[in-house]
């Protein structure tokens, strides 16, 4: 394998396994704003109890995810440099956007909420784990705007070899950062809801978890996965069709298309020459029929899901869908994965389409031995995080919610009064 080889494995790996971290976060941190939101108007106690057992799990898949995310930005940084001196114009300011919402806004109100408990104003405390959701998604929104931007190029020029804005109205208003950011976060609401319902599916037939606790997890998590699911499906068809329009070797490669490829692999190789080469179709065939395949097994087990609901049969009589559910809680995430190299990976061999190629996004002078090196270690230290992240989850989850309320909030603990929530007493010290 050659530089650019190595490096796009690099990228492959690293931004895959960052995103199966942002999936679940952008649809959990939503879930547990709800339930927190419950137990606010409620002061139902078990209402409390789900916002803290799902929303350490949010915790940990957070901050393990940041881990991940640097590692990503590390091996940008080593392997497209050529990416980022010729678009930083576009690039710097939606992702300096980003990097100041999600590391600094999401992050401290994300303190806040964790050791607000008892500290803050009852309402204050619920505002903050709602800023923590806004700053999530409004992250998504600006580094969609990046790669929009590969995808779709608009209200650009080039001057002196790099890019210049000419519109931010036509970047921010490019039709392609549109119909993939409402696609994106309902497929992780799904992923969040599958999520709530596989596990709460195995606590149950483990028993570690009191019915009325399961009942209402499973029905907030069926809601999500259900409803999740028919939107992420039905945007995701409109996505299509737009982005096959505009990227038509990418639908070519999809259906088989090998007469259409090969005359415009001809048109390539004259313009960029022979290193310019189309995507292998298996990729793409296979990676976009995975991802359709699957998001319509989601759609139909989250509609019976809904079903199930009506008469609350979830919990006692529906043990075949019960036992699906099971597998289910890992299939979302195969679904982003496909859905993300299905839109990489059809966009070969242009980073920005029809701008860049991907051999002049490269870092210059990167050699086969270097790319090896970051690839080795950047996918180490990715797939460590990566395994770290599930043995957390697994070892918290598995436990049950009566286990492992404690722990991050064993210091925190109280009643569901507005008092309790205030001006409160620990140790002797108001705090």
């Amino acid at each position: 394998m050659g530089p650019v080889e190595l490096a796009r494995a690099g990228f492959a790996l690293t931004v895959v396994f960052h995103y199966l971290f942002v999936a679940l976060t952008l649809g959990l941190v939503l879930v547990v704003a709800i339930l927190h939101t419950k137990w606010v108007r409620t002061g139902d106690p078990v209402y409390l109890r789900m916002t803290r057992f799902w929303g350490l799990l949010y915790v940990v898949n957070y901050i393990v995810g940041i881990g991940a995310g640097l590692v990503m930005e590390f091996q940008l940084g080593a392997n497209w440099a050529g990416l980022e001196n010729f678009s930083a114009n576009v690039f710097g300011a939606p992702l300096a956007i980003e990097t100041i919402v999600a590391f600094f806004a999401e992050s401290t109100f994300l303190a806040l909420w964790i050791f607000g408990w008892r500290r803050l104003p009852k309402k204050f405390h619920l505002a903050t784990i709602w800023v923590v959701t806004a700053a999530a998604w409004m992250s998504a929104l600006w580094a969609l705007v990046a790669n929009g931007f590969m995808q779709n190029p608009v209200g650009y020029e080039i001057r002196d070899g790099v890019v210049q804005i000419t519109s931010y109205g036509a970047l921010l208003g490019n039709v392609n950062l549109w119909i993939a950011v409402p696609h994106i976060l309902t497929a992780a609401i799904a992923t969040a809801g599958f999520f709530l319902l596989g596990i709460s599916s195995i606590l149950l037939r483990r028993g570690r978890a009191d019915q009325e606790f399961l009942r209402r997890s499973m029905r907030i998590g069926g809601h999500a996965a259900g409803w999740g699911s028919l939107l992420a499906v039905s945007v995701g068809a409109l996505q299509f069709i737009v982005v096959t329009e505009a990227q038509k070797s990418k639908f070519w490669a999809f259906i088989g298309a090998s007469d259409d490829l090969a005359l415009r692999q001809q048109e390539l190789t004259a313009k960029y020459g022979p290193d310019a080469k189309l995507p292998e179709p298996a990729w793409v065939e296979f990676s976009g029929q995975a991802m359709m395949i699957i998001g319509l097994f989601m759609l139909i087990i989250g509609i019976w899901v809904l079903f199930a609901l009506r008469k609350d049969r979830i919990t006692t009589k529906s043990r075949v869908l019960r036992w699906l559910l099971v597998p289910m809680l890992f299939l979302p995430f195969v679904a982003n994965i496909s859905g993300w190299i299905f839109r990489e990976v059809g966009r070969q061999p242009f980073a920005i389409w029809n701008v860049l190629t991907t051999n002049d996004a490269m870092t210059p002078g990167l050699t086969a031995g270097q790319a090896t090196v970051f690839l080795t270690v950047f996918g180490i230290l990715i797939g460590l995080l990566m395994l770290l992240d599930w043995w957390l989850l697994g070892r918290i989850a598995l436990r049950g919610p009566d286990k492992v309320t404690g722990g991050l909030w064993a210091d925190q603990d109280h009643e569901s009064s507005d008092d309790d929530h205030s001006d409160t007493r620990r140790d002797g010290v108001l705090v």
